[in-house]
């Protein structure tokens, strides 16, 4: 069933045409669709959304004249987004309950994709959308243990990874311009700030950087609620 915030034809096209040039790339329409589809879908759930976007990576495997460094034991196997995304769903399980507020949790939509260049480790690409009635801003990420959504990222990323927070709260990387606020009318009526976000989220549907030779899974999204 289509969904009322879905693109039209006509704006995926020109949607995919503009981040193929913008980003100087293409575009795959399936990676790019299934991300718009978390999209719309996490609007027909919610009126308002907070957005924001990290870029998980992993540690160097070795640091000259530190062989026992605890990066050369980190878990660096396909798992580690899942396992990064389920910590931080069991972080915020367990805010909800200190918090006192009734009904379920409010946990994230996501898109996250696997990306490679010439590290010898990929890295992650991660979007997260929110209700923005229960969480509406990331914090500040350089605030060691602050009670924020950017430190329950980095603790979820060490956690995935089996690395010590706050030592390793770096490796996961938040960009310029990380943060994103819409509502239904935005989508609606292709607001500027909505489509430029959308612009964003063809970024992760981009070939380059992507490995297709190595049989990995390069997209994975949350489920969609019909």
């Amino acid at each position: 069933m289509k969904s009322t915030y879905e693109l039209s034809e006509k704006e995926f096209e020109s949607l995919l045409l503009e981040a193929e040039k913008k980003y100087e790339s293409p575009i795959s329409r399936y990676m790019l669709r299934r991300s718009l589809a978390v999209v719309s879908n996490t609007l027909g759930q919610h009126n308002r959304i907070f957005a924001t976007f990290a870029i998980p990576r992993f540690a160097a495997d070795y640091i000259p004249d530190d062989p026992d460094s605890p990066v050369c034991f980190q878990r660096v196997d396909t798992k580690a987004i899942t396992r990064c995304i389920d910590s931080l769903k069991s972080q915020l399980r367990a805010e909800h309950m200190r918090s006192g507020r009734g009904g379920e949790c409010a946990l994230p939509a996501y898109i996250w994709v696997r990306e490679r260049d010439t590290g010898i480790h990929p890295h992650y690409h991660l979007a997260l959308l929110f209700n923005r009635e229960v969480y509406g801003y990331l914090g500040d990420y350089t605030s060691r243990g602050a009670d924020n959504m950017a430190t329950r990222i980095q603790k979820a990323w060490c956690s995935a990874i089996g690395l010590e927070y706050p030592d390793y709260a770096y490796l996961p990387h938040f960009p310029k311009n990380h943060s994103a606020w819409f509502t239904r009318h935005d989508a609606l009526t292709l607001s500027p700030d909505y489509y430029d976000f959308l612009l964003r989220v063809a970024y992760l549907a981009k070939y380059n950087t992507k490995d297709l030779s190595g049989g990995y899974r390069n997209l994975g999204t949350s489920q969609l609620i019909i």
